[in-house]
Parts: C-alpha cells; structure tokens; sequence
C-alpha cells in the first residue's frame, strides 16, 4: 500500500543507532577572588553580590536552606498556621506536622557542626517555633468548644 502524507498528524522519526551530535565545548572556568580567597563557582552556578556584598550562588541552585524552608513550610501547613489560595487556612494536619518537625531535628542533629551560622540559626529558630506551634495546637481547646460552650 502506498503510504499517504496527512498533515494533521505527527511523524515518528526512528533514529535509534544515530548518535547524538556532541555538545559545545564549554568554556574554560575563571577564578575570582573572594573573601575567602580565590575560589570558582561549581559548573552552571551565576554569582550575585547579596545582601552583604559577598558573592552568593543564584537562585538556579538548591540549597541546604532550600530543604529546610521547605520542610518548614510543610510543617507550618499541618500546623493550619498558613492560608490556602482561597485565604482560608487548610485543616490542621497534627501527624504531618509533626513529621516535618521531625525531619527537621533529624536534620538539625546530624548536620551538626557542618553548617554555617545563618544555616545553624533558620534551623535552630525554625524548630524552636514551630515545636511551639505544635505544642500550642495540641493543648488548644478542640474547635467550635469555647469557655460558654462548655456543658457539665
């Protein structure tokens, strides 16, 4: 059968046992001088001046503070301590919460010693906060029973 040529479609091209066509060279890396001496950012990572002018990595980077902000984050949302997109706050979590908080000491313990001050101190505050928060939401009163609503 003669194959017809329909353009409302897509073309499956097999190009197994082609080889890929090999990637730029990239150019060689610069070294900068810093407070620290001279050092080079690792592969792909932009140097801005931060808040202190000291070189900081962008953005594109995760970082140990990424990880912790995050499990913070989700630690805050268990806690029904931040509003949802509809600016209510989402049902308390207590077993997620408490989670995180968990990951969090498991993580402030075993990097022990290897952070930096800023580091040490996000996570030291932000476990110290949300452990009352926690413990906090544990000995309100439950929802809806207030001091008239008692019944005895």
């Amino acid at each position: 059968m003669p194959e017809e040529s329909n353009d409302k479609g897509f073309k499956v091209i097999d190009r197994r046992g082609v080889e890929p066509p090999s990637p730029p060279p990239s150019p060689p890396a610069v070294e900068t001088p810093g407070p620290e001496g001279n050092h080079a950012p690792p592969p792909g990572v932009k140097e801005e001046k931060g808040r202190a002018g000291r070189d900081a990595p962008s953005l594109d980077v995760p970082r140990f503070l990424d990880l912790v902000h995050s499990l913070q984050m989700s630690a805050m949302v268990g806690l029904g301590m931040l509003q949802g997109p509809d600016g209510k706050p989402p049902p308390v979590n207590l077993p997620a919460a408490k989670d995180a908080i968990d990951l969090l000491g498991v993580l402030q313990e075993k990097t022990k010693g290897n952070l930096t001050k800023e580091e040490e101190e996000v996570l030291r505050e932000g476990l110290y906060h949300l452990r009352m928060g926690y413990m906090a939401t544990i000995n309100a009163p439950p929802a809806g029973r207030g001091k008239e609503g008692d019944q005895r």
